[in-house]
């Protein structure tokens, strides 16, 4: 009863609800939020403080950034604050020109993401995504959970944050790790709108997430494996973090000589043999449950390997 109390008390004050409404739809910075609010920094910082104290937002230190963001879940905190923000009135001008501002600090965010994404992103030569399939094993994925739903994803090595944005509806919640601080911008730019505003993307290593135990009921290694030095880690890390009967997606090449993919696109190993995946899986709890290839006229093959945890 206490803790309920002082959250109500935290959240009856116009500042703070304008902040808890506009972290409803994803991460913001301090920075970010002074802009938006027309508030001091050392005041939207106070606030900040507040809701962190009663255990409704977290923040996220990513380099030299911090970002805020709503705690998600199904604590009763939680839920009591899912109801209080849908409860807000749209029409309230306020809240309309907070959304207004909102706006232009995508608009800012997305100009960055883009000419990150003109160098580097959609240079098929320098990523080779010309040996990529993508529509094909997109098509393949969501024929793989197909009317499925799951509680939290989990999108490991997230790059673009593509596998996130391609479940999306089928999610409650999504969280995407990668440790480059670039590919998170254009992820945060593929993930602005409010239809992502269950989504969020971090920084961190493939192999020590900052998520516990059995949180994870889909996970998804999209084209990662190859760039590790030890991709075991990767899925030992998933199968850790990843409930009883959760799925694992892992898309990857098929095993190849195509020698030319380590100095053009830094891939460590040449794609895996069936075997190398299964291996790896049962040693650490995980049953292969399905393996797909995805055929394109550009050799390797991409196959799509469906592992499951039995324990």
């Amino acid at each position: 009863m206490e803790h309920f109390a002082s959250i109500l008390k935290t959240m009856g004050h116009t500042g703070r609800l304008r902040i808890l409404a506009l972290l409803e739809r994803g991460e913001l910075t301090v920075t970010e939020l002074v802009q938006i609010l027309n508030l001091s920094q050392p005041r939207v910082t106070q606030y900040i403080n507040s809701l962190e104290s009663v255990g409704i937002i977290e923040r996220l230190r990513e380099g030299s950034w911090v970002f805020s963001r709503l705690k998600r879940g199904n604590s009763d905190g939680a839920r009591l604050v899912d109801v209080i923000l849908k409860n807000i009135p749209r029409h309230d001008d306020v809240f309309k020109s907070d959304l207004i501002e909102l706006q232009k600090v995508r608009d800012a965010r997305s100009k960055v993401a883009e000419e990150f994404f003109a160098k580097v992103a959609l240079d098929d030569k320098q990523l080779g995504n010309e040996y990529l399939p993508q529509r094909d094993i997109e098509i393949a994925l969501l024929e793989r959970i197909a009317e499925q739903s799951f509680e939290f994803m989990i999108d490991m090595g997230t790059g673009t944050g593509r596998m996130l944005e391609l479940f999306a509806s089928q999610i409650q919640h999504g969280a995407g790790i990668d440790l480059s601080p670039e590919m998170l911008k254009v992820a945060r730019h593929k993930l602005a709108g409010d239809e992502f505003a269950h989504i969020s993307v971090q920084q961190g290593k493939l192999q020590s997430t900052p998520f516990k135990d059995g949180t994870a009921d889909l996970i998804t290694l999209h084209q990662v494996l190859h760039f590790l030095d030890d991709p075991s880690e990767a899925i030992a890390e998933a199968a850790r973090v990843m409930r009883h009967k959760a799925t694992l997606l892992i898309i990857d090449f098929e095993a190849h000589s195509v020698e030319s993919f380590r100095d053009e696109y830094a891939h460590r190993r040449l794609g895996f043999s069936d075997a190398e995946i299964i291996e790896w899986s049962e040693s650490v709890g995980l049953k292969i449950q399905n393996t797909q290839r995805v055929i394109n006229t550009n050799n390797p093959a991409v196959v799509i390997w469906e592992a499951q945890k039995l324990s």
